[in-house]
């Protein structure tokens, strides 16, 4: 007797019925649409706009954390979120933050501590090659740029038109 399972129970089936079915009959949906069907039936889904939650955790943070060093190590600028790089920075600690408060592990927030906020801490923070090197605090918002320092912070002229990415 084999081990293998056994369908005697299923009904046959035909191949032939099938011939010319869609693939994926639901192809054309939207997936981020609330409400694909237009029925009404279900809840309807509004956004979420985190901006308060992750405006009171900066708030709490940056009350919390201390930039070590002397000024010309720790700086910050008083625009802060005219950064892109800055933006997503913070945005990354947020979310893993989040992250710690539904985790059930112990760790957890040393864990973050350790591996989120020290490291990007250490870029924020750089006077020298952070992203407010530009900034001064008391001064404002690309204080040194303005005063005669123009240009993009990384060159990164476009390659040729006939430039290829790699395949993958």
């Amino acid at each position: 007797m084999s081990d293998e399972p056994t369908y005697e129970d299923e009904p046959e089936m035909d191949p032939a019925e099938f011939e010319g079915d869609e693939v994926n009959p639901r192809a054309d949906v939207d997936p981020f649409e609330s409400d694909p069907e237009g029925e009404g039936d279900g809840p309807e889904y509004e956004p979420v706009d985190n901006r308060a939650d992750f405006l009171d955790w900066f708030d709490q943070h940056f009350h919390t954390a201390e930039a070590t060093g002397s000024r010309e190590i720790a700086i910050w600028c008083p625009e802060w979120w005219l950064h892109p790089e800055v933006n997503a920075r913070l945005w990354a600690l947020f979310r893993a933050h989040q992250a710690v408060e539904l985790s059930l592990s112990l760790d957890a927030l040393s864990d973050w501590w350790l591996n989120h906020w020290d490291r990007h801490k250490l870029v924020l923070f750089d006077a020298q090659t952070g992203p407010f090197k530009d900034c001064d605090m008391t001064q404002g918002h690309l204080y040194q740029r303005t005063r005669g320092r123009h240009g993009p912070a990384v060159p990164a002229p476009l390659p040729p038109d006939g430039w290829h990415p790699p395949a993958t």
